[in-house]
């Protein structure tokens, strides 16, 4: 149903990279509204306290999941030195280079969103991140998965659209 409203953007952000914007998705209230509802649906088994937020584009509809569940958010900055008081961080791969995720240090459990998950890199260390920031990592949920580049999570995971 949502992969018509996908724009694909080919050698984006670099040559050999195809960029999904799902800009057209977020603009739409009631696609919004059904996409949110799909999420929430995916993850109602799934036991977590907190959702953390891959910044950016996890930050959209992610704060609206914990909005709608009542649940609290921990902020996955992608940047060194973005967040106050005690921080960890941790070096990844992504599908086009290299990044970091920094997370402030906590506890409790917390299931890991973001926008698309490609070869699991930023999924990865944001995971591995919260571990050594002293939160416990139980689940994932991402809007779009790529499943031909077959990523792989050390916790379970959903995702409410499939690329083959």
């Amino acid at each position: 149903m949502y992969k018509q409203y996908i724009k694909e953007y080919k050698d984006f952000p670099i040559d050999g990279i195809n960029y999904l914007d799902l800009n057209p998705i977020y603009k739409d209230g009631q696609l919004l509204q059904k996409i949110t509802d799909d999420c929430i649906e995916l993850i109602r088994d799934f036991d977590f306290r907190y959702i953390g937020l891959v910044e950016s584009r996890g930050f959209i509809l992610g704060s609206i999941i914990a909005h709608q569940l009542g649940k609290g958010v921990v902020l996955l900055r992608s940047k060194k030195n973005r967040l106050p008081g005690k921080t960890h961080t941790v070096a990844h791969t992504l599908e086009y280079g290299e990044s970091v995720v920094e997370v402030q240090e906590g506890s409790g459990k917390v299931l890991v969103f973001d926008d698309v998950l490609a070869t699991g890199g930023t999924a990865t260390g944001s995971i591995e991140v919260l571990q050594k920031a002293g939160y416990t990592p139980t689940s994932a949920l991402f809007l779009v998965e790529l499943d031909f580049l077959n990523p792989k999570l050390d916790v379970p995971h959903r995702s409410v659209i499939h690329y083959e």
